[in-house]
């Protein structure tokens, strides 16, 4: 006698469970239609501001407009405008997850504001995340895509200037100094890092036993950066670091800070730096000289505008100021130009940090032997001569008094 036919029954349930499944499969997709990415997201910044909004353990400000420069560093119209540089490259690239809690596609203002948070904060990707209500791996992905679109749409704010700015800086640097013809100041300062055991070495330790990474920027009288080097090892000395610089290259092959005189005085174009750097025919430097010793401080006047630009750099975007776990090297570079674009983008936006965003220290005040070049170009001593001869010739000899 056959069995009863159940198998039948089995495949019937099975084909209908297969079924169930589809429709249940079809109905998550269009949970995750991606919002219109083309229009403007204003309804996530209400839903992160009563999530995080001030409270007896948070130090934000319980005024919304600065509650929303201390969380992203920039005024609610330069965020708007950081917004329109990325929207097509954040819009036109595959979403590749980027889902919140609720099921729905990250619109572009949150994927900026996400980016923002990471490198205003330095917070780990989980602590940014749980603040906006998405995973780790999102954050990631978000602050990467933002990175490479900054890298791609924000160069226009950090270029050596015309000729016309040029003199612009001049005589902001003469106002602020009394130094005439000088077109910048240049600085350094480290970013702390670990490493792994297998990409540890010598060229990545630096004075004070720490794996860094450089970074040198030449600034303007407004402390906006004007050029950058970075992805050279910390460990190396400064006046190294300078002349693997393209900066280096342009000035020696006169390209850049090329001689114009300044009429009827013998002072070309030049910049500022420290004692860490060498005397050049275009860079300026502190005397060991007791006879020019009051030059020094008008020099350190000029100079400051470089300094000020890094305690803002690296106290605006507190991701730099942090000691960063296991970076990708080939990447970190891109994270740094991408802070010093947006440290420019709040000037040119006429936006500004907040005074207290800044470091109260210095820059790289762990780092406390500083190091002296005792490199001199004959050249470079008479422009140094020249500029405090111009200088006591001026103000009269009341000025190192």
């Amino acid at each position: 006698m056959a069995p009863p036919k159940k198998p039948n029954k089995m495949k019937k349930d099975s084909k209908k469970f297969q079924k169930c499944k589809k429709k249940k499969k079809k109905n998550k997709i269009i949970k995750t239609v991606p919002v219109d990415n083309k229009s403007i997201d204003s309804e996530w910044w209400d839903v992160f501001w009563n999530k995080n909004s001030p409270s007896p353990v948070s130090n934000a400000p319980p005024d919304e407009e600065e509650g929303f420069k201390h969380f992203f560093r920039v005024s609610k119209k330069t965020f708007e405008y950081i917004c329109s540089l990325v929207r097509e490259d954040l819009i036109s690239r595959p979403p590749s997850g980027l889902i919140n809690i609720e099921g729905r596609l990250l619109s572009v203002e949150k994927q900026v504001a996400i980016a923002l948070r990471r490198l205003a904060s330095g917070e780990s990707q989980v602590s940014v995340g749980a603040s906006f209500g998405v995973g780790q791996s999102t954050v990631s992905q978000v602050t990467w895509r933002f990175i490479e679109a900054m890298e791609e749409r924000a160069r226009h704010h950090l270029k050596w200037p015309d000729s016309s700015q040029l003199e612009r800086i001049k005589s902001g640097f003469e106002a602020i100094s009394g130094l005439p013809n000088c077109c910048g100041a240049i600085d350094s300062t480290h970013i702390v890092m670990t490493l792994p055991a297998v990409q540890t070495s010598d060229d990545w330790c630096d004075q004070e036993n720490n794996y860094s990474m450089f970074v040198q920027g030449v600034v303007d009288f407004e402390s906006r950066f004007l050029d950058i080097v970075t992805g050279w090892p910390g460990g190396m000395p400064i006046s190294r670091l300078l002349k693997f610089s393209g900066f280096y290259k342009l000035c020696e092959s006169g390209k850049r800070l090329n001689g114009n005189f300044r009429k009827n005085e013998e002072i070309r174009d030049y910049i500022v730096g420290g004692a860490c750097y060498p005397l050049l025919p275009w860079l300026v430097t502190p005397s060991e000289d007791d006879e020019l010793s009051g030059f020094n401080p008008i020099l350190e006047t000029a100079r400051s505008a470089a300094v000020k630009a890094f305690s803002q750099l690296k106290g605006g975007w507190r991701i730099l100021n942090k000691v960063m776990w296991r970076p990708d090297k080939r990447k970190l570079p891109s994270i740094i130009l991408v802070c010093c674009l947006l440290h420019n983008i709040i000037i040119d936006c006429g936006d500004s940090l907040h005074p207290e965003v800044a470091l109260s220290s210095h820059h790289d005040s762990d780092y406390k032997g500083v190091q002296i070049c005792k490199q001199v170009d004959p050249v470079g001593r008479i422009v140094r001569e020249n500029l405090a001869k111009h200088l006591l010739h001026r103000k009269g000899k009341g000025l190192y008094s």
